[in-house]
């Protein structure tokens, strides 16, 4: 079980991701979060066992399709809200008033980022679009085209990208799908509970064969498939977590012949700051941090890999969404 508390800062290495930990699981997490979050996110530690395939399956590897996991949306303790609102500080030890109600939704910031969060009933009626509800429950497992996820920026997409890029070698070549994978979850848990998002990426993970048919006709060159997802997606304080969930599939028979999962923190700054302007050093943030777990990631399955810029990554990284 990886603890999930512990501050760690990232150092840069030519082997990818170093990181020293310090600090223990302490009161002041759990009196910002809760017990049963506190909990939740601390058994979320615990996964399906990392799988390396075999070196003769390796050998036979030329071409490998790159399809993204549905992104969960961010998680940021404390909520922003208080500073959209500063009215709603001084209410975290009492009773909101009923004229200051408010709701926990999802919903999309001006650089595109999906945020499940708390939003006031005043902002559910301004025009200004500072604030995109978004309603996300009509939408069922599948292998969807990526347009239909286009109106949010997509971190796992912007990985999954990354793998394919450090993946093509002389050896292999990797591209990227135009679709992504939809996470198992009922229409109603598709809102703003992260324990549900929790629960679908586990789910996801955990699975010894994939739940989609690859063995379609323009995919009858594909070797393998590398599906990349993230989790533990989040700002607590001045403090940024990622962990990138890689599953490498034989398409013809569904079965997984590699699974591995690297997580790092930075304490970097906070979410205020991060997620303004754009998003921008936010989205920079994931980028650096997520290229380097991904590198961890292909080097654990055996892959032969190529360490991308990060001057490419960071241009990836600010495309904005669609409108």
């Amino acid at each position: 079980m990886s603890n999930l508390f512990h501050t760690t800062l990232l150092k840069t290495s030519r082997a990818g991701v170093n990181s020293s930990a310090s600090g223990p699981f302490n009161r002041s997490f759990v009196k910002a979060i809760g017990l049963p979050l506190a909990l939740a996110l601390l058994l979320g530690g615990c996964q399906a066992q990392a799988v390396k395939p075999e070196a003769q399956q390796l050998s036979r590897l030329g071409r490998i399709l790159v399809v993204p996991v549905e992104s969960p949306p961010l998680e940021v303790i404390p909520d922003p809200i208080r500073s959209r609102a500063p009215v709603y500080g001084q209410y975290q030890y009492e009773t909101v008033p009923s004229t200051l109600l408010m709701n926990k939704k999802l919903y999309r910031n001006q650089g595109g980022i999906l945020i499940a969060g708390l939003v006031a009933e005043s902002e559910l009626t301004e025009a200004d679009g500072s604030l995109q509800i978004s309603d996300l429950t009509d939408q069922t497992e599948a292998l969807v085209p990526a347009t239909q996820a286009s109106a949010y920026w997509s971190p796992s997409r912007m990985l999954a990208q990354d793998a394919a890029e450090q993946l093509t070698t002389d050896r292999l070549k990797a591209t990227l799908s135009d679709s992504f994978y939809r996470l198992p979850m009922p229409g109603g848990d598709r809102a703003a509970e992260q324990g549900a998002w929790r629960e679908a990426i586990s789910r996801w993970y955990e699975q010894d064969r994939s739940s989609v048919d690859y063995r379609q006709a323009d995919l009858n060159r594909i070797d393998a498939v590398l599906e990349v997802g993230i989790s533990s997606y989040r700002i607590f304080e001045n403090q940024t977590s990622l962990k990138v969930l890689v599953k490498l599939v034989d398409p013809a028979t569904g079965q997984v012949i590699g699974r591995s999962s690297a997580q790092t923190q930075a304490a970097e700054d906070s979410a205020k700051s991060l997620l303004s302007r754009e998003s921008e050093r936010f989205k920079t943030l994931i980028a650096g941090l997520g290229r380097k777990l991904v590198a961890r990631n292909l080097s654990e399955l055996g892959l032969p890999f190529r360490q991308t810029s990060g001057n490419n990554q960071v241009a990836l990284t600010l495309n904005r969404p669609a409108a």
